[in-house]
């Protein structure tokens, strides 16, 4: 596979939601991202042809947010399939971190549309979905004043959720020594293949 259509390859989940606290959703995201690999990871391919993992400890989750209320209904509907569908045909870089963006559209005062897309090389449709579900259990929490599970077990172990797909502490720029493949079952959320330790 060249490494044109692996960039192209991307998962892309599309939400309707109402009532959304829009930096209270991000944090939420942010929670459960933060305590994970996947937001700093990038991939290359190594000497043998095999894509490889590389973390970038500065790079982050964000939450674009948008406000399209100005807008009217029929024309948001139009300027969402063509957004939708031309970050389908861009594709994600590999070699950047993070494989993932993700945007809070704002259709009226109460309704909102979230679009979030990954790189496949990065994990598969199960773990995105798993992720959306800790989102979503998050920022219950948060609207209730509470600590999300897994922003509280990274404050207790300085940042390794267990059970998270976290490996521990890797070296700034460090890369793992396999290739990227389909991990096994999910106890909470894992990426696609190792990770560097």
């Amino acid at each position: 596979m060249s490494a044109i259509s692996e960039e192209l390859r991307t998962e892309q989940f599309v939400m309707s939601l109402r009532g959304v606290v829009p930096y209270v959703y991000e944090q939420a995201w942010q929670s459960v991202l933060d305590g994970t690999p996947l937001p700093r990871t990038a991939l290359h391919r190594g000497p043998d042809g095999l894509l490889r993992r590389t973390l970038r400890p500065e790079a982050r989750f964000r939450l674009q947010i948008v406000d399209w209320r100005a807008t009217r209904a029929e024309v948001q509907d139009t300027r969402l399939a063509e957004r939708l569908a031309g970050e389908s045909a861009a594709g994600l870089p590999l070699d950047r971190a993070p494989l993932m963006c993700a945007t809070l559209i704002r259709r009226s005062d109460r309704d909102w549309t979230f679009a979030w897309r990954y790189a496949r090389a990065l994990m598969d449709r199960r773990a995105g979905l798993r992720i959306l579900e800790e989102a979503t259990e998050a920022y219950a929490v948060l609207l209730r004043g509470g600590i999300p599970r897994g922003a509280a077990v990274a404050a207790l172990t300085g940042g390794a959720r267990p059970g998270a797909g976290q490996p521990g502490p890797a070296s700034p720029g460090a890369t793992s020594p396999g290739p990227v493949a389909p991990g096994g079952p999910l106890p909470r959320v894992r990426p696609r293949g190792p990770v560097a330790r």
